[in-house]
């Protein structure tokens, strides 16, 4: 069953399913760049409660983002690209795309709630402590030997091959790095 999110809080226009590209200001208006293209129409870091007590701030891609993408956040800027073992910073925030972002867009990550693609590697079981990969954007269940921890994403279905699969957010944010 997929999870169809829209918005709860009163603010025109959210819509986590909308990317949105940067309006150059450098540039003259033309037909793709004036009213047809008016830049982000929320602040990065811009938090909007949805559906099922679900969660999203809105973020600026750093990197491609893939559907499913486990991503961290700065909290500085709400810059988001998908997580590895060798970029995560100890207590940033982690959120997961539910749709593609392209580098230099805009773009809403669910944060809290449930939600149904989680991208995770082969073999992922659920209900465990889950950490980083060398592949950006997709946790596992190996926990040992190097990873850095994610509190806060527990999955409820065991993959195989690695998937998107569902599961629940609880804020999530970078922990400590595993020994």
């Amino acid at each position: 069953m997929s999870t169809n999110n829209y918005v709860t809080s009163n603010s025109e226009g959210v819509n986590f399913n909308q990317t949105y590209s940067a309006y150059d200001q450098t540039v003259a208006p033309s037909s793709t760049n004036s009213v047809d293209n008016p830049g982000p129409p929320f602040t990065p870091g811009t938090v909007m409660a949805g559906t099922g007590d679900s969660e999203f701030v809105f973020v600026k891609a750093s990197a491609n983002i893939a559907i499913g993408a486990v991503v961290q956040i700065t909290t500085a800027t709400f810059a988001a690209t998908g997580i590895t073992t060798s970029n995560a910073l100890l207590g940033n925030l982690v959120g997961v795309a539910q749709v593609a972002i392209a580098s230099g867009q805009y773009g809403w990550v669910q944060r809290m709630g449930r939600c149904d693609n989680i991208s995770v590697a082969a073999g992922c079981n659920p209900n465990v402590q889950l950490a980083t990969t060398g592949t950006a954007g997709v946790l596992d269940d190996t926990v040992t030997g190097g990873p850095v921890l994610i509190n806060g994403i527990i999955i409820t279905a065991a993959t195989t091959p690695a998937a998107a699969v569902a599961g629940t957010l609880n804020n999530p944010v970078v922990g400590v790095t595993s020994t």
